[in-house]
């Protein structure tokens, strides 16, 4: 009998994601012999780039010659899924279609999601690796699967299975040959992206999480024996980008083996030389360490501080615990060791109003004295999390509108996935959806002015020199420019808000073209500092008549912002997709738009 999976990921600057999922659970199921026995998975089967060339029939023609097919889903590739599902059994009725990972409903909510797609046969919950397993197994038997824990079908679920004690004993892709078939085929022109498991679980339960569950609240590590010949297989198959699979990397001091091996790696082959990291809530000590050493070699770009929000109902509601409480003390710490840091907030979480909203970031840049970029990203409603239980969606009056995929990459998607759609929320019983339109158009008028550097030395020097708050400039200037109509920002700020209407109207992607750079699609802030570059003069003369108006300060006290800012005229020749591709995209973080 054969096998095929399908695990499809986004290309990203000309990289796709080696099918890290659905890798570990083939690795194991073929380690027994009765499986091995009966089961054949041709590398070939595998599908795992979701891109343009990417077509649904051809797909399903393929797969439907398989016996069974296991579908890693999740919240980048469910439409297309469940279409190239769908046709497989059209074709094939007597293909298993078996879906697993974190895009399935929780345990106990697959009722409407079965109903809708006929085309499942099983919902596989949680570890995939042992439920798979035996699954394969009832098939070989008796294609009884009344005794398979953790699974969910049309008739019945089971009793979920343990977690998986030793993960440590798990058989790894890159070490069983596995990864070796599948980049042998060179059957596309994409570099790959690696993913290394250091730990599963997290102890924290923020309700946006797809790990937030306290099913996951136990951390059961990688042996490092194990992770030490993973990275060695990633260095010699010359692989750029490397993401650790660690929610709270740098909780432990002994995530310096793994830093240390890691800037060895780069020193000694060049390779993994971009690291994704996701850093641990509580910074402690040696996670600054940790992280300035990986910062020095040019392998990590910032240490992340994930506040997700600065209004404590808020993090109540969504169970975060920020245990850092003096955040102030931690940019300061990060500044004095000239590390840069990088916030990260959600937009759209309950108990946010439209006031908290800024009323957080004022914090942020008055009383915290934080000017590095910010993040701040839409919440996209996971099914597996308390936002897809009716009753967590009912208290905190919850409101969802369905997007193109909200996970922006600089590209447009092709045609024939638009219609893919996220879960976007955009609104509570806090904040309507005019407030969140709003929030939304401040979180483009606060990054591309104050964290986009537009306006941040001058604003910081009028706290300095005149005691103006960032919060009294800030506020006059958008009242400002709103009631002149002629201004470049309004222009600008008018346009944002007329695509994310749009956006929510599913009318358009998410994403704004540039004329000039029309092979991108930049996000909001990014296409506004685009055309600021292009009228930087015309831009700074408007503030200028802002200041003289409004503060009746003199025009000298912008030389400063003037001059601190990279001109893609001057530096760039003229290049502005080089600029901003240096200076906002791939240098954000690292404030690369100042000189």
């Amino acid at each position: 009998m054969k096998i095929g999976f399908l695990e499809l990921s986004h290309v990203f600057a000309n990289q796709v994601k080696l099918p890290y999922s659905t890798g570990c659970v083939w690795s194991h199921c073929k380690t027994v012999d009765e499986i091995s026995n009966h089961f054949s998975f041709d590398v070939s089967d595998w599908f795992y780039a979701l891109d343009g060339s990417l077509d649904v029939t051809d797909t399903a023609q393929k797969l439907s010659q398989c016996d069974v097919i296991g579908v890693s889903y999740f919240v980048w590739n469910t439409h297309i899924s469940d279409r190239i599902c769908a046709e497989i059994k059209k074709i094939n009725s007597n293909c298993l279609i078996v879906y697993g990972g974190l895009g399935t409903p929780k345990y106990g909510r697959c009722e409407n999601f079965l109903l809708e797609r006929s085309f499942i046969d099983v919902i596989v919950h949680n570890e995939g690796e042992i439920v798979f397993e035996n699954l394969l197994k009832a098939i070989i038997h008796n294609n009884d699967f009344s005794n398979v824990k953790g699974i969910t079908t049309h008739k019945f679920q089971t009793p979920l299975e343990e977690r998986i004690k030793n993960i440590s004993e798990m058989p790894s892709p890159y070490l069983d040959g596995l990864f070796d078939d599948l980049i042998a085929i060179k059957n596309h022109d994409y570099e790959w992206e690696s993913l290394i498991e250091l730990e599963r679980g997290c102890p924290y339960t923020c309700t946006f999480c797809e790990v937030g569950d306290r099913h996951w609240t136990k951390i059961i590590k990688q042996d490092f024996d194990k992770m030490i010949r993973e990275i060695d297989w990633v260095s010699e198959q010359k692989i750029d980008y490397l993401h650790l699979i660690d929610n709270n990397f740098g909780m432990y001091k002994n995530h310096r083996i793994i830093s240390d091996l890691l800037i060895d790696k780069l020193e000694t082959t060049g390779y993994p030389n971009t690291l994704n990291i996701t850093w641990a809530k509580h910074k402690k000590p040696y996670l600054f360490d940790i992280a300035e050493d990986l910062w020095k070699v040019g392998l990590n770009k910032s240490v992340t501080l994930a506040l997700q929000s600065n209004n404590y109902k808020t993090l109540k509601a969504v169970e975060r615990a920020n245990e850092n409480t003096n955040l102030k003390e931690v940019v300061a710490h990060l500044k004095q060791r000239g590390m840069p840091a990088y916030i990260e907030t959600i937009l759209g979480l309950p108990e946010e109003t439209l006031i908290s909203f800024k009323e957080g970031l004022y914090r942020l840049i008055d009383e915290i004295d934080y000017h590095n970029y910010i993040g701040i990203y839409v919440m996209v409603a996971l099914p597996n999390t308390p936002f897809g239980d009716p009753e967590y969606i009912k208290k905190y009056g919850i409101e969802i509108k369905q997007t193109s995929p909200a996970f922006f990459h600089h590209d447009h998607p092709p045609e024939k996935l638009l219609n893919d759609v996220n879960n976007v929320v955009v609104g509570s019983n806090t904040m309507s959806f005019d407030d969140y339109i709003e929030a939304s158009g401040w979180k483009w008028y606060m990054i591309s002015m104050h964290f986009l550097g537009w306006l941040r030395i001058l604003a910081i020097d009028l706290k300095k020199q005149y005691g103006i708050t960032h919060r009294e400039f800030y506020d006059k200037l958008f009242l400002w420019f709103m009631s002149n109509k002629e201004t470049l920002l309004f222009k600008e700020y008018n346009i944002t808000i007329k695509m994310l209407k749009k956006v929510f109207d599913r009318k358009i992607p998410w994403g704004r073209k540039v004329s000039d750079i029309s092979t991108i699609y930049w996000e909001y802030e990014e296409a506004t500092s685009i055309h600021i570059a292009k009228e930087k003069n015309r831009f700074y003369d408007e503030i200028v008549e802002f200041l003289d108006i409004k503060f009746d300060i003199n025009a000298n006290v912008i030389d400063n912002q003037f001059n601190k800012m990279k001109d893609p005229y001057k530096i760039y020749n003229g290049d502005l997709e080089k600029w901003a591709r240096e200076c906002m995209w791939w240098g954000r973080r690292a404030d690369r738009f100042f000189v």
